[in-house]
């Protein structure tokens, strides 16, 4: 079975260093961010992910009874499913960012390379 509990590692990860980036003038409501940090992202993943299969396999019935009220319906709702994946996402993205933007960070050097005590996390 595959698990993507690294998502909510990673949310906790973020709300630790909105913490420690934040200055105490400048606090950090998480209701401002964008992913709910209140929910499971994994599970927020795996729920849209169903929705997802369940309407591609009603589409693919659909088809192969040439069914295009049905094809149309389940079209419409995997896009729909599918911009909440996408919006998933899109939060991750957006607060990575506002964390980037927070506080003091050292400035990379160009050609920075991770050291290998982080083995391949890092080459991509």
């Amino acid at each position: 079975m595959v698990t993507y509990s690294f998502l909510d590692e990673m949310k906790i990860n973020f709300l630790e260093i909105i913490n420690e980036k934040s200055s105490s003038a400048v606090d950090v409501d998480v209701d401002d961010l964008s992913i709910d940090y209140r929910v499971s992202l994994e599970n927020l993943l795996l729920k849209y992910m169903a929705l997802c299969q369940s309407r591609a396999a009603l589409l693919s019935r659909a088809k192969s009874v040439n069914d295009e009220l049905a094809m149309q319906s389940a079209l419409l709702r995997l896009r729909s499913y599918a911009m909440g994946l996408s919006s998933l996402f899109d939060a991750i993205a957006d607060d990575a960012e506002a964390i980037l933007k927070m506080g003091e960070w050292p400035e990379l050097p160009e050609g920075y390379v991770l050291p290998d005590c982080y083995g391949n996390l890092g080459n991509d």
